[in-house]
Parts: C-alpha cells; sequence; structure tokens
C-alpha cells in the first residue's frame, strides 16, 4: 500500500486564510503594525509550527523578556479566534470521496504544523479521524513524521501547500503534490510545481 500523507490548513479544510488573520489578530494587541509584521512573518513561514513563529515574533520583533508566559496566553487566544471560525468550514466533498475509496487500500495520514492534541480534537470534530492511519502535529517537524512514516517502506506521496511542505517532502525523498489555494501564488510562480486545483483531480493525478 502506498502512503499518502497531507497537510492540514489549507488542504484538508481551507482554513489557511483564518490562521493568517489569527496572526495578526492576537499580536495588534502589541500594536498595528506589530500585526502586521506577525502576519507577514506567519506568511513567510507557513507550515511551521505556531510555537516557532510565536518564540520568534516575541523576541526577534517584540524585544519580549517574558516570552514563555506570553506564549501561553497567544496560544489561548489563537485557539480562541481559530476555533469558531473552523467549525463553519467543511471539508471538499471529493477529498471525503477520496478518502471512503482509499480506506482499504491506502495508508493515510495528515502531517500538520498544528500543535498533535488541537489536530486530534478538530478531526474528531468533524468526523474525519476514523479515515486516517496516523496524525502527526507539533512539536515535531514534518520532515521527522516523514521519516517514521517511510519506515513500512512503502512509496509516499506528500499532498501540501506551502514551501514547508514542498521541502519536507524534497529532503526526505518522497513525491509532492501542491494544493493550489490563494496563499501560494508567488511559491508557485518561483518553483515549478506538480500542482493540483481539486481532490476531483487526485486519482488521476496520483495515477499519472
Amino acid at each position: 500500500m502506498i502512503n499518502i500523507i497531507f497537510d492540514f490548513d489549507g488542504v484538508i479544510i481551507n482554513s489557511h486564510k483564518i490562521k493568517t488573520d489569527a496572526f495578526n489578530n492576537v499580536f495588534k494587541s502589541y500594536g498595528k503594525n506589530i500585526g502586521l509584521l506577525a502576519k507577514k512573518f506567519h506568511l513567510e513561514n507557513i507550515g511551521k509550527s505556531r510555537y516557532f513563529k510565536f518564540k520568534y515574533i516575541l523576541k526577534k520583533i517584540i524585544k519580549s523578556k517574558n516570552a514563555k508566559k506570553e506564549i501561553a496566553i497567544l496560544d489561548k487566544k489563537f485557539d480562541q479566534f481559530v476555533e469558531k471560525k473552523i467549525k463553519k468550514i467543511s471539508p471538499s466533498k471529493y477529498l471525503i470521496k477520496f478518502l471512503i475509496n482509499s480506506k482499504n487500500s491506502r495508508n493515510i495520514y495528515i502531517s500538520t504544523g498544528t500543535p498533535q492534541t488541537k489536530i486530534i480534537k478538530i478531526l474528531k470534530e468533524k468526523k474525519l479521524l476514523k479515515y486516517f492511519t496516523k496524525v502527526y502535529g507539533s512539536p515535531n517537524s514534518k520532515i521527522n513524521h516523514i521519516k517514521r512514516i517511510k519506515k513500512n517502506n512503502n512509496k509516499c506521496f506528500f499532498i501540501g501547500d506551502s514551501y514547508e511542505d514542498f521541502i519536507s517532502a524534497k529532503k526526505t525523498n518522497i513525491k509532492f503534490i501542491m494544493k493550489i489555494n490563494s496563499e501560494n501564488i508567488s511559491l508557485r510562480k518561483k518553483i515549478k510545481l506538480n500542482t493540483i486545483n481539486s481532490f476531483k483531480f487526485l486519482e488521476n493525478k496520483l495515477k499519472y
């Protein structure tokens, strides 16, 4: 059986814009300009853990002396902003069909920068958890996720939407498919990628 690894935000559900808005929202209490800088840094590092971004913004941009305490506060605010909005988003009907059809013929995984406990909670709420062989979140990196999955020696595909996803697949020598969305336009212009616009075409893309 082949392994198919999905990123979550911007791939399983179109929550990428919500996460982008969340960075601006939680940091704008430090000032409007800080909120915009936080949003910019997030967009430059899509696919990486929110905690990596929190630490960098607090230490390098805000110059905070109590980053550990502030990260806990930011994390709570981030979840409050995101959770209500994500509940309203449903995955593509074509993706659900693909997951159902793959249940007994493929190993399906998630590799995401979302914290492990939080991604499992989201998947349970959306009744999606049952479709995945295993779910991997932060603090472990996507490269570490892929290395664990590759231990079964099956052929692997990574379906993601960011440079972090692309480079993780490249460094672990697995095939990559870019899910097109509004936040990876510039990346697609810079790098020649195998892309997909709709999960309606995923089955044929994998065969090709």
